[in-house]
């Protein structure tokens, strides 16, 4: 029951402006978000819309004791700094969303919740490179291809010509003339002879 009352109360609280801090980040970077209530032992949630909430972690009292997550994948994003700060590394689009600290003792208490959003300027700039980046990925490609087809048609070429000459059972034909006597004696008749040979 305390939990559907808890996920109620983020929800009313997402829908009003007024409980809401707003944080414009830049995609990679790393991200501090700061709990104000003055309470050491805390659950920290994110609410992207319009999913429910979720838990990610829980703070204890002592530093040492460090912090409990409830799923793995939020332990490789999600750290805590002291008890009351957030860290977020090298955030992405998933962790984009409003994030609530929440008191873990009777009574509860709520924090005021911080939007992290993106600068519009900063998700022009970042669709802009991913477009440029795909529209040079297919040109590389398309000039690759080009290259690959031409050097195939240049080797085929040069194979086929190469075999030709090989086995070609045409040979040419040449009348030679030769005007060599033997011994030298006397006038010599001429004499021609056809020699074959082939390319």
């Amino acid at each position: 029951m305390k939990i559907i009352q808890l996920h109620f109360y983020l929800l009313m609280c997402y829908q009003a402006t007024e409980c809401l801090t707003n944080t414009s980040v830049t995609l990679g970077a790393d991200v501090i978000i700061g709990c104000d209530l003055d309470i050491k032992e805390i659950y920290w949630y994110r609410q992207k819309s319009p999913d429910p909430p979720v838990l990610m972690l829980r703070t204890f009292y002592r530093t040492y004791e460090g912090a409990e997550y409830e799923d793995r994948i939020f332990k490789l994003k999600y750290s805590v700094k002291t008890n009351s700060l957030l860290f977020i590394r090298n955030i992405s689009t998933d962790e984009l969303g409003v994030y609530y600290c929440v008191k873990t003792s009777e009574p509860q208490k709520f924090s005021n919740g911080t939007k992290i959003y993106i600068n519009e300027s900063d998700e022009t700039e970042w669709r802009n490179l991913t477009i440029i980046t795909s529209v040079l990925m297919n040109v590389l490609s398309i000039i690759a291809l080009i290259v690959m087809v031409k050097s195939y048609i240049y080797v085929t070429g040069r194979s086929k010509n190469y075999t030709a000459a090989q086995t070609s059972n045409n040979p040419k034909c040449a009348e030679i003339d030769l005007f060599v006597c033997p011994g030298n004696i006397g006038p010599c008749p001429e004499q021609s002879m056809t020699v074959f040979y082939s390319q």
